[in-house]
């Protein structure tokens, strides 16, 4: 066999794959649309539950392609330029697919049109949802200006700039929608916008080097020279990003374990859902310490093997820790509902929330597939 009628084989196997996963997402979804949010495991006091795990996973790191996307389209970088349209893409990609698992988490997809036409200015949670609609129109308007050759116009570094904005903010509004909660006491605070900013950095470029290393192997293309030290460039971002959010992540738990603070206290029953190694949640060591130690041995820091596993490590560490601090900042009861429930509300996903998950995670990856076969997103731009 040949080796284009194997690589061809593949690609077939791997659409018709993501094709089964999709059609059993659009069943759950027509289950949701017609019998309701019942079909969650969500109740009175947890009404967060997977798919908005996903969803502020899979918008932090669209934000987070996005900004690194800008170091040539608004700050002029023009040795990025040839992986502009690649991020722009996968910007989109996943941000459209978190729109999927959040519309299927409100229970109705119109309730995401409701909620824009309807404005409450003073809510964080329409501002979330507006910045993010804004910056899918933009990314879509200058991946089209990209696909046709226009990176220096007028209208092409408007776009730009407005997608930065958007990026930079939507993040910060993210975690405002948790930092201004005061009845979650673990929620509060302004850190969780600064946590929320870094964290879309540190997914953002994990899953570039992932993504980019993945396919170079895939392709057979490998990494050429001249590109080797733009790699080389995205690593030290990706390492400077992973520091910076250590050191965020240890400073919440050093606040987290010097208060007697009641919601903290139950907070911690709920915060290792994963499990812990002393007293340290697993996926904090395995998703952040470890990468951190692997990176920045100079030995391993630019083998490629390396990369590829420390990025793997961050983007599933991430993930988790975004769901332990979704779950565990509402697991106690609060007010009314304090007297019929326990003190802890226990809660594992239901089989049609990891559905839903699945189907956000197949669309994403049919995106990306059907993205590099059709619209070149490895060429450089014009």
């Amino acid at each position: 066999m040949s080796e284009s009628k194997t690589s061809n084989g593949l690609f077939f196997t791997w659409l018709g794959l993501l094709g089964v996963a999709i059609l059993i997402g659009l069943f759950a979804a027509f289950k949701l649309l017609t019998e309701g949010h019942h079909l969650f495991n969500a109740n009175d006091v947890l009404i967060w539950s997977l798919p908005l795990g996903v969803y502020i996973y899979l918008a932090l790191i669209s934000s987070g392609l996005t900004l690194l996307a800008s170091i040539p389209l608004v700050f002029g970088q023009k040795k990025y330029e040839p992986y502009a349209k690649r991020l722009i893409f996968l910007a989109i990609a996943a941000l459209l697919s978190g729109f999927i698992s959040i519309g299927l988490e409100l229970g109705n997809i119109f309730h995401m049109v409701y909620i824009i036409i309807s404005p409450n200015l003073s809510s964080p949670i329409w501002w979330m949802g507006a910045i993010y609609s804004l910056e899918l129109i933009v990314l879509v308007l200058k991946f089209q200006r990209i696909h046709a050759g226009d990176l220096n116009s007028s209208t092409s570094k408007v776009l730009g700039k407005i997608g930065f904005l958007c990026a930079l903010i939507a993040p910060l509004m993210i975690g405002s929608v948790f930092g201004l909660t005061e009845s979650r006491v673990t929620y509060f605070g302004p850190v969780m916008s600064i946590y929320c900013l870094f964290m879309a950095i540190l997914s953002g470029s994990a899953l570039c080097l992932f993504y980019n290393l993945i396919h170079a192997q895939v392709t057979g293309n490998g990494i050429s020279k001249d590109k080797e030290s733009l790699f080389k460039e995205l690593t030290r971002i990706f390492t400077g990003s992973l520091g910076a959010v250590i050191l965020l992540t240890l400073i919440k738990f050093f606040i987290e374990g010097s208060t007697v603070i009641p919601e903290f206290l139950n907070y911690h029953k709920y915060a290792q859902a994963f499990g812990s190694i002393a007293g340290i949640n697993i996926e904090v060591i395995f998703g952040l310490f470890l990468p951190f130690i692997l990176i920045s041995i100079p030995g391993l820091r630019y083998n490629q093997s390396t990369r590829v596993l420390t990025s793997a490590l961050v983007l599933i560490g991430t993930f988790a820790m975004h769901m332990e601090i979704l779950l565990a900042g509402q697991s106690r009861p609060v007010g009314p509902k304090a007297e019929q429930f326990p003190d802890v509300i226990s809660y594992f996903p239901s089989i049609w929330e990891w559905i839903v998950f699945m189907l956000s995670i197949a669309v994403m990856l049919l995106l990306f597939t059907l993205g590099e076969r059709f619209l070149k997103l490895g060429s450089d731009p014009a």
